[in-house]
């Protein structure tokens, strides 16, 4: 099933189910973007050197 398909046969539910379906979405999402985060900085700790401040890294960044 296409994600069109989903989206329509979403549509076709009554607005109390739709709202509980994007909320499960949402939560699936945000479970998902937490999941990946925790990942990166579990690989970015176990980089060996030392810690320095944000503004010092962002400026070796060149992002300041």
């Amino acid at each position: 099933m296409s994600a069109v398909e989903v989206i329509s046969e979403i549509k076709k539910l009554p607005k109390v189910q739709q709202r509980k379906v994007y909320q499960f979405v949402d939560e699936q999402l945000r479970r998902e973007e937490d999941r990946r985060d925790n990942e990166a900085a579990n690989r970015a700790l176990a980089e060996p050197g030392e810690n320095i401040p944000w503004a010092e890294a962002r400026k070796r960044l060149g992002w300041a």
